[in-house]
C-alpha cells in the first residue's frame, strides 16, 4: 500500500503508549504530532520523530511557524530526534503541516548523535 506521506510531513498519528490497558491485554494509543523523516516503503511504513511542547530534551530543535511550508501547529513545539518510531499509514489521523527542508536538515543532523551512530 503506497503512502501519500513523504519526508517533511507533520502528521497526527496514533502513538503507542507504554501504559497499555493490562486488563484487556490491549496497547493504548494517544494521538500525537510527529515529523516524517523517511519516505514510506512499499508496505506504507515510514519512520517518524516525535513533536512535543516540552523543550527540555537533549536532542531536540524548536519548530517555529517559519519552519513550515504550509499548515500550522497549535503551540510552540520541539522536534525530538531521540524519539524515533515507525508508523504505518493506517495510524495517521491527519496531516497537520509540511516542514521546510531546513527543519528536516536540522533534525537529521541530530539523529546520529541521538542514537549513537558515527
Amino acid at each position: 500500500m503506497p503512502s501519500s506521506y513523504t519526508c517533511g510531513d507533520i502528521l497526527h498519528v496514533n502513538f503507542p503508549m507504554a501504559e497499555g490497558d493490562s486488563a484487556m491485554g490491549q496497547p493504548r494509543f494517544k494521538a500525537r504530532p510527529a515529523l516524517v523523516v523517511t519516505d514510506a516503503d512499499s508496505n506504507g511504513d515510514f519512520v517518524m520523530v516525535a513533536v512535543t511542547s516540552k523543550a527540555h530534551h537533549a536532542y531536540c530543535t524548536e519548530l517555529h511557524a517559519s519552519d513550515l511550508a504550509n499548515g500550522q501547529l497549535r503551540q510552540t513545539s520541539y522536534v525530538r530526534a531521540d524519539k524515533l518510531f515507525s508508523v504505518n499509514t493506517q495510524a495517521v489521523q491527519a496531516k497537520l503541516a509540511v516542514a521546510k527542508p531546513d527543519l528536516v536538515a536540522r533534525v537529521r543532523k541530530l539523529l546520529c548523535p541521538a542514537v549513537g551512530c558515527k
